[in-house]
């Protein structure tokens, strides 16, 4: 980590993990994000920041599932889902490296 606190990661810029990363969709570019500030994160505030960031993910990918009917799309979604809760879990455990490196999956 650089002295400022952030970090350089080429393709997302800087990660700061005092920053809640906007969470609008289930994109790659949206979960490499999160993966990003994952990585980062180390204080309390950090791993409240990232489970928020979770939980919109998992509520997004809840209502895609409500509504999707072709089963291939649903399958890869409903795993991102399950994904997603596990990862919230390993953060409320202090892990977030280990939730990283379950999203990377699906990147």
């Amino acid at each position: 980590m650089s002295l400022n606190g952030h970090n350089r990661i080429p393709g997302i810029g800087n990660v700061d993990p005092a920053h809640i990363v906007r969470v609008q969709d289930f994109s790659p570019d949206t979960l490499r994000s999160v993966i990003e500030h994952l990585k980062v994160s180390t204080d309390f505030e950090h791993l409240v920041y990232r489970e928020a960031e979770l939980d919109a993910i998992w509520t997004i990918t809840g209502f895609f599932l409500a509504d999707e009917a072709d089963s291939s799309r649903r399958e890869a979604v409903q795993d991102l889902h399950t994904c997603v809760h596990k990862a919230h879990d390993l953060v409320a455990d202090r892990r977030p490296a280990a939730a990283a490196m379950l999203l990377k999956a699906f990147v």
